[in-house]
């Protein structure tokens, strides 16, 4: 059995995964209906998100494909709006996605010099996210980062900074800070990937059959109601008080339900709470190293932020986390490729197959037997 502790976005994913791929999944959450407060949108009003290509890799993973389970609910994904910034002075800037479509906005209104510098800022941003797709996203981040990331990473290079770049636009790259409730003195500049993913995948929202916006917090429900269909079983409503290495093998989870007894726990909840759980030393100072953000996640103080998130498996083997607290960040399409990232991990350790997209030819099958 593998449990998943607490039903965030990555846990529900792994859990999925893990699910379609044959293993007997138990979700534990103590909210009383999952999924609850799980935020999907990228910007106020709920209904935008941005790189819908995590959602439909996981459905399309998992079973039905996303446009499908879209239409069963009477909900369909279309591009959204341009997005409107106000800037410094009071004035209203909708900027577009495309990059000729911005360039055509931003050239006459700030000249062509800003607009190239914009574009030019952007481009190198592509770059940055060509990088962090291997630290966390992609791939397992190991706590290193060798000189030709830095070199792109430029590290030591603030939001603020970064902004600075871009004076009359620098509204838009400090937004970023904004919205995730940091300090952009001290934020890392990568983090406005944020501006060149949204260039390249697009902002999308979900409307419903009259073309109305819905809440992008949508496809949480369609994601709890696949795990049903892939027959992981959630336990609403139980908390999780322990994790403890069991004396005949695997982990015992003590919980407000009775214990439960997992090969492998995949712990989806805040690093601090996860030292509660477990009372590792790794793992208890992993949370002294960090504070809590206002909007949410991590704090950033310094760029070494990144060096203290928790790792894939930062403890005992056995014990995964995953969740908005790990290196490939706190949005909702970054939580879903953390947890795709701990469903493989999982997958080959308990059954030594490589479920990856590199294995092409992967598919589920029989669990080998266990003694």
């Amino acid at each position: 059995m593998i449990v998943v502790v607490g039903a965030g976005l990555a846990g529900l994913a792994a859990a999925a995964r893990l699910a379609r791929a044959g293993h007997e999944v138990v979700v534990c959450d103590n909210a009383p209906v999952p999924g609850t407060g799980i935020g999907v949108a990228t910007e106020p009003g709920g209904t935008v998100l941005t790189l819908p290509a995590a959602w439909r890799d996981l459905f399309r993973k998992t079973g039905r494909s996303l446009d499908a389970e879209l239409g069963r609910a009477g909900l369909e994904l279309v591009p959204a709006p341009p997005r409107s910034f106000t800037l410094s002075d009071g004035s209203a800037l909708a900027l577009p996605t495309d990059r000729g479509a911005q360039w055509a906005v931003l050239a006459p209104r700030f000249g062509q010099d800003t607009a190239a510098a914009w574009r030019d800022l952007l481009d190198e941003l592509d770059g940055t996210w060509q990088v962090l797709r291997r630290l966390g996203l992609e791939a397992e981040f190991d706590g290193r980062l060798t000189a030709a990331d830095r070199a792109v990473l430029a590290p030591r290079t603030s939001i603020a900074r970064l902004a600075g770049r871009v004076p009359p636009l620098a509204d838009l790259v400090l937004e970023v800070a904004a919205r995730l409730g940091q300090d952009p003195a001290r934020l890392p500049g990568w983090h406005a990937t944020r501006l060149s993913v949204e260039r390249v995948f697009g902002r999308w929202q979900l409307v419903d059959t009259r073309g109305v916006p819905q809440p992008a917090a949508a496809l949480v429900g369609l994601l709890v109601e696949r795990l049903g269909a892939r027959g992981a079983e959630v336990r609403s409503g139980v908390e999780v008080l322990s994790i403890r290495v069991d004396p005949h093998g695997g982990h015992r989870l003590t919980t407000t339900a009775g214990d439960l007894v997992a090969e492998t726990v995949v712990s989806a909840v805040d690093p601090f709470t996860h030292a509660d759980l477990t009372r590792e030393r790794p793992d208890l100072r992993t949370a002294q190293r960090l504070q809590r953000a206002p909007g949410g996640g991590p704090l950033w103080t310094s760029w070494r932020t990144l060096l203290d998130l928790p790792r894939l498996q930062p403890a005992k083997p056995g014990v995964i986390v995953a969740s908005a607290w790990s290196p490939g960040g706190t949005d909702a399409w970054a939580q879903l490729l953390t947890g795709a990232l701990a469903a493989y991990r999982v997958h080959a350790e308990l059954t030594g197959e490589d479920m990856r997209p590199t294995n092409k030819e992967y598919r589920p099958g029989p669990l080998p037997r266990r003694r």
